[in-house]
């Protein structure tokens, strides 16, 4: 296996997969990303409580508190070692209660809180969830309480530490401009100040922008999920904006809501991430568009959080589908390059191969041609053509199927009689050829041969006589 890729077991089917990242091997360890993010979310933090003043420092130490004792029994419960190290449940309740306003409830903290360690322990802990904890609580209190998560302080005041607030509760930006269609007289200095009305540390442009810039310098933020999500919500906002004066609308649409809150800290989470440089930029993409369109089409306040939990559900598969799209994409180049007027080439040589070679002695033969014209003499004479009659037509016709009658008529014929004559020769065969002689079995014929008599005998039969 090459420096470039490394082998990922997928959450599903177990199986290992080979992602190439030579775009992301640089990305540093997820403990010292979230040290950075740490300290980001500690100068909002301080942001936040010298515009809202105590109570958003309660909110944020309770947030905060709240995580770390609910990491610390569900991990008891779940069987795993609680690692006091792991900076991601302090990072998740920092953003939790910087994307809530400053007169929030401390029930719905705790609640929110709560339910963001909940989410990933049930998912598996801390490198196995994949939908972002933060954005799952602020979801679900944006829609079981958004009397609550949607209304901020007015400038320049400070809700109380206990009990009433005691403050003015107005509608942010995202409000204005889904709803009116317009937004506050708000200018390019307040805005950057961090000086409207909003959750408590989504409103400090300027700090959010310089710590984007850090983290993408220290190599924690993605700079390509960045920069295509950023960058195709402002196309998308320019083509269709709100007001007749485009900077106006994409400095209103990046400051309200969740927007630049949420890709500097949410969207380039390492655990919802993908891994590799095709699939981060595809990533961004669909943050922009779909964010942009939920914005402006369907009329959603903090449907940036929600767009984010469809990405990072996109996210799983967004690795395999780009390496596949880029393999095809190099195979049709590919068949492109070594294809490319190939057609033509064939054309050409099929042709001069049909085409005779001529030498300087060959001579060119022309067919003749009719041009249809006139004779030279200007007398066009008629041809009488004989029409063939029907009944001559079929006279001819019969004749014909007659004449074919009679020839198979006389195949048969010929053929019945070959066949009876090669009868009669096997049967000729037959009888001249002699029966096979029998063995014979052979007699001996005995000889008597007369043998001399002796001496003796002949003289006694003398004797005798």
């Amino acid at each position: 296996m090459s420096d470039n890729t490394f082998e990922l077991l997928d959450l599903f089917d177990s199986d290992v997969k080979t992602y190439d990242t030579a775009a992301v091997r640089k990305q540093r360890k997820s403990k010292s990303i979230y040290g950075d993010q740490l300290i980001c979310l500690a100068a909002l933090m301080g942001m936040s409580v010298w515009q809202s003043g105590l109570r958003a420092l309660v909110i944020c130490l309770g947030s905060v508190l709240v995580c770390v004792i609910a990491d610390l029994v569900f991990c008891r419960m779940t069987g795993k070692t609680y690692n006091p190290k792991d900076l991601s449940t302090i990072a998740a309740g920092l953003c939790i209660a910087l994307m809530m306003p400053a007169a929030v409830n401390y029930g719905i903290v705790a609640g929110g809180a709560l339910l963001a360690i909940a989410v990933k322990h049930i998912f598996g802990g801390k490198d196995n969830y994949i939908f972002n904890p933060t954005c799952v609580a602020i979801a679900f209190l944006i829609i079981c309480y958004p009397n609550d998560m949607l209304v901020y302080p007015a400038v320049g005041s400070k809700p109380e530490l206990w009990g009433d607030t005691g403050v003015q509760l107005v509608s942010g930006i995202e409000s204005y401009l889904l709803k009116l269609g317009t937004a506050p007289t708000v200018n390019y200095e307040n805005i950057m100040l961090g000086s409207f009305a909003g959750p408590m540390g989504t409103t400090h442009v300027l700090v959010i922008a310089v710590c984007g810039i850090c983290l993408m310098f220290r190599r924690s933020l993605s700079p390509l999920v960045m920069l295509c999500g950023l960058g195709s919500y402002c196309a998308l906002t320019a083509l269709f904006p709100v007001f007749s004066n485009i900077g106006d609308t994409l400095m209103l649409e990046i400051s309200g809501g969740y927007l630049l809150f949420g890709f500097v800290f949410l969207a380039a989470d390492p655990q919802t991430m993908p891994k590799t440089a095709a699939g981060k930029i595809v990533y961004g993409l669909v943050i922009g568009i779909v964010g942009c369109l939920f914005r402006h089409f369907g009329k959603v306040e903090g449907s940036f959080i929600f767009v984010l939990l469809i990405a990072n559900a996109l996210s799983l598969q967004l690795d395999d589908a780009c390496a596949y799209v880029g393999a095809k994409v190099k195979q049709a180049f590919g068949y492109l390059r070594d294809n490319m007027g190939r057609y033509e080439a064939l054309r050409d040589s099929a042709e001069n191969e049909h085409k005779p070679k001529l030498t300087d002695t060959m001579e060119i033969i022309v067919p003749p041609t009719n041009y249809n014209m006139p004779p030279i003499d200007n007398k066009v004479t008629k041809i009488n053509r004989r029409k063939s009659n029907i009944v001559t037509r079929y006279v001819d016709n019969l004749r014909i199927r007659r004449k074919k009658e009679m020839l198979v008529r006389k195949k048969q014929v010929r053929e019945s009689e070959n066949d009876y004559m090669n009868s009669m020769r096997l049967m000729m065969k037959k009888k001249k050829t002699p029966a096979p002689k029998t063995a014979e079995p052979k007699t001996v014929t005995g000889h008597i041969i007369k043998q001399p008599r002796k001496r003796s005998e002949q003289k006694n039969n003398k004797q005798g006589q």
